[in-house]
């Protein structure tokens, strides 16, 4: 109601007011060696140690001009009270701060009718104040004749300035007396009055950016402790969520089952075909013995990116080459992928394999090792060896072994080849004997071409001097046995293993077959596999030695 009230009179008034004018001392230096910030600082504490004074004594905040403050009152009595305990608050604040954070005003009062505005008043007594403040100190409270005269003297001790007069023969100067020390220069009794006051405080955005421009340290240091906890935090909400990583998880358990139901979460999305779902996948099949589906997973997963044949990937593809449980119809395949897509990691993990008293996976794992270019002299000769030892070895074996020996060339190799010549086997032999001649031939065509005699029996000279890489392997699928059957019964029966046959490249020694001889021994081995027929009694004959005789070499003819 009462503002309605004040909004309803006229807009312009007068009133016999008590006028309160104070000035910083030094406000226009500090401002130019200060920044905004640190001004606005300084004002803000100017506010907030003052306004709170005036307010006590019931003044009213005209306005403010940078510095200055327009404060009117009725009361001409509480209007000097109130200068009083302005002067005290401040005294008692600059004797807690250093000279920079300081603030020191002077105050002039002056009494008079003015002409009040909505936010400013006017009129003598106001130009009366403003000249009572030039001739006023840091700490002073000044006011003129007429609130001398005017005001309560008991409440309030003064004291007479020096002769001063702001008009000739009409208006002079009186001031408050300080009787109290440096820190209440006007003993506080006018400042009791308001009861305590509270220390001012900054804005919270001052203050926030005052604490970490000092505690910066301490607050980064908690910045990146709390970064890092979010961040496992997260880490671990996804472990929690992720099918991959929880299968991961559960294959480390012994748990391949689990881990495959996790993994068929994916089914439906895109992640299904990655190459780290298909090794995952393909470890837990493995796990529960389903060699060919694991297989099949794994050779995605390395057709999709070789990168992802870690050690246990490795591991579990040479186990499924040794294993005589893996499909038959995909062990080609399987040499192919260890020999191409994995690799050097699978060479070592092979040599022992080529060393073991299986047949058939010893010749996979050096044809593998071949297929890698990491077979050497001394794994052929383990597998030749193996192979020429093996009494019950069927004859692809043995025809294979005779070939890897001509590939190697050592004299170790030549050793093997006279042996097995010298043996009069059934299946063997006489291509031992054919490749001592052909390494004879070559021996004796490379001392021809440098001029030099080759003595007699030394064909290890002839066969490290033929280049090894001019004979290159190739898997050829012997028959099965009699009693065997195909895998299945819509495609071809799956191959017992690849043996190599020796190719001669351009430029080498040829290598002569005797196909007759060869077509012979096939026609009384299918003999042998139908009974009854009249042919079986030929096949238990010995073969007639070849009549033909050997043919010259390219450079010859």
């Amino acid at each position: 109601m009462k503002n309605v009230v004040e909004l309803l009179r006229p807009a312009h008034r007068t009133q016999n007011l008590a006028i309160l004018l104070s000035d910083m001392k030094g406000f226009t230096a500090r401002t130019s060696q200060q920044t905004r910030e640190e001004n606005a600082r300084m004002l803000a504490f100017h506010d907030a140690l003052l306004l709170p004074v005036i307010r006590g004594f019931g003044g009213r905040k005209v306005k403010s001009i940078g510095d200055a403050l327009l404060v009117t009152f009725r009361s001409p009595t509480d209007c000097v009270l109130c200068g009083m305990a302005m002067q005290d608050r401040l005294a008692s604040w600059n004797a807690r701060r250093g000279p920079q954070e300081k603030i020191e005003v002077r105050i002039a009062i002056s009494l008079g009718e003015v002409r009040v505005e909505t936010d400013d008043v006017t009129g003598d007594p106001v130009q009366l104040a403003l000249r009572a403040s030039a001739f006023a100190d840091a700490g002073e409270v000044v006011l003129t004749e007429s609130v001398y005269l005017a005001m309560n003297k008991s409440e309030v001790p003064t004291e007479p300035f020096p002769v001063r007069e702001l008009r000739v023969g009409e208006t002079r100067l009186h001031r408050a007396r300080m009787i109290g020390p440096r820190e209440l220069p006007y003993d506080g009794r006018a400042l009791q009055r308001l009861g305590k006051l509270r220390d001012p405080k900054l804005p919270l955005a001052t203050r926030a950016a005052a604490f970490v421009a000092r505690r910066w340290p301490v607050l980064a240091a908690l910045a990146l402790c709390f970064l890092a906890a979010a961040a496992s935090w997260r880490v671990r909400v996804r472990r929690e969520n992720d099918p991959v990583l929880r299968a991961e998880q559960m294959l480390v358990g012994k748990a391949p089952l689990a881990a495959l139901a996790e993994l068929d979460k994916l089914s439906d999305g895109p992640r299904a075909r990655s190459a780290q779902v298909q090794v995952l996948r393909g470890k837990a099949e493995h796990g529960l013995g389903q060699l060919g589906m694991a297989f099949a997973d794994f050779a995605a997963a390395l057709d999709a990116d070789a990168t992802v044949a870690d050690p246990e990937v490795v591991r579990a593809l040479v186990d499924d080459l040794e294993s005589e449980a893996f499909p038959l119809q995909w062990r080609p395949a399987l040499v192919r992928v260890l020999g191409e897509r994995v690799g050097a990691p699978a060479a070592e993990p092979l040599r022992g394999i080529v060393r073991s008293q299986h047949g058939r996976p010893r010749r996979e794992a050096l044809e593998a090792l071949e297929l890698m270019g990491q077979a050497r002299d001394e794994d052929r000769l383990a597998l030749a060896t193996a192979e020429l030892s093996d009494k019950v070895a069927p004859c692809p074996a043995v025809l294979n072994a005779v070939r890897v020996l001509v590939v190697a060339g050592t004299e170790r190799a030549q050793a093997l080849l006279s042996r097995t010549a010298a043996e009069k086997r059934r299946c063997g032999s006489r291509e031992a004997a054919d490749a001592l001649r052909r390494l004879e031939r070559a021996r004796a065509q490379t001392a021809g071409a440098a001029g030099k005699p080759a003595p007699a029996g030394a064909t290890t000279t002839a066969a490290s001097s033929t280049p090894t890489s001019s004979l290159s392997l190739t898997p050829v699928f012997a028959p099965t046995d009699a009693g065997a059957k195909p895998a299945s019964a819509a495609g071809p029966p799956p191959s017992p293993g690849p043996a190599f046959t020796a190719s001669v490249t351009p430029g080498s020694t040829p290598a002569r077959k005797s196909t007759k001889h060869t077509a012979k021994r096939r026609r009384k081995a299918k003999a042998k596999r139908v009974p009854g027929s009249a042919s079986a009694a030929n096949a238990a004959k010995p073969p007639a030695p070849a009549t033909q005789p050997p043919q010259p070499p390219p450079a010859a003819r």
